[in-house]
């Protein structure tokens, strides 16, 4: 009998029907972030707890092992990625209705897409953040620096400064260590691991030695744990600085407006979401 016929076009475009709700850790990009970022190592750990490598063909257990590897160190990225814009999408929320200057004009719609969101999302840091990709620290540092800059004033400090930029040396050291896991992003994503001569040169650049070319990237799980602690301890970092730095302004409206929110209200509502206790108007 003939093969069934089967229409590829409509099978590729049912992809978008088979989806699962979000994780209940959603509502605050910190913990969102730890979840997803928790799952792959713990999927590699489920694997080596009931896979036995003697009882399989080592060079295929490790190829299809390196190749799970290279995909959790792209997702543990991917999701700090996404933990900066879900972070941006609060701040947005919460100062969008009391400004008036110029601090949104980093996030202003420049494509049909991003014009089309502001009719669908949500909320219009869903609109303005999550259509654009942050995966380089100088964006990154324009968009916080503007969004969270004093009313009609200068803008903030950086979240992750360059070599010239402020005199924290820690916090130069961990951008110049996240510039290098943007660019091995774009390695996986683009390149599926393979190191090209162009990758080659650019991450030589940014780590300061060699760098094997027509390699391919062969992360091990140590590796893995390591990008992730460093990950966690960078999260954690920037969503103590961003919502302390958040609190502060909407502590200056409120001073000068009292009626514009419940300070009790607004405080709780912000430390549900960034994870930590803050302060508005003296409420916890």
């Amino acid at each position: 009998m003939p093969r069934p016929h089967i229409n590829l076009h409509e099978k590729v475009r049912a992809v978008l029907q088979h989806t699962c709700p979000l994780l209940p850790e959603a509502h605050s990009p910190i913990q969102h972030f730890e979840r997803s970022a928790n799952v792959g190592l713990s999927l590699i750990k489920y694997i080596d707890d009931h896979i036995d490598p003697e009882s399989v063909y080592p060079t295929s257990y490790d190829r299809h092992l390196g190749h799970l590897r290279r995909m959790v160190l792209a997702e543990l990225i991917e999701s700090f990625e996404r933990f900066l814009k879900e972070m941006a999408t609060v701040c947005v929320d919460q100062l969008a209705p009391y400004t008036l200057d110029d601090r949104f004009d980093e996030f202003s719609p420049k494509r049909t897409e991003q014009v089309a969101a502001f009719v669908t999302a949500s909320s219009i840091g869903r609109a303005l953040c999550e259509s654009d990709t942050w995966i380089n620290n100088d964006t990154i540092n324009k968009r916080f620096r503007s969004l969270l800059k004093a009313p009609f004033g200068d803008d903030w400090g950086f979240l992750f400064p360059g070599p010239n930029q402020g005199n924290d040396n820690q916090l130069k050291e961990r951008a110049a260590t996240l510039a290098i896991l943007w660019q091995i992003r774009h390695n996986l994503a683009h390149n599926l691991g393979v190191i090209t001569h162009s990758d080659s040169m650019k991450l030589r650049m940014l780590i300061g030695g060699p760098v094997q070319a027509d390699r391919r990237l062969s992360p091990t799980t140590e590796d893995l744990r390591y990008v992730k602690r460093f990950l966690s301890e960078t999260a954690t970092d920037v969503n103590q600085r961003v919502g302390a730095r958040l609190a502060v302004l909407l502590d200056v409206f409120h001073a000068a407006d009292a009626a514009l929110y419940d300070a009790q209200t607004k405080a709780t509502e912000i430390s549900q979401r960034f994870a930590f206790p803050l302060t508005i108007g003296g409420h916890v």
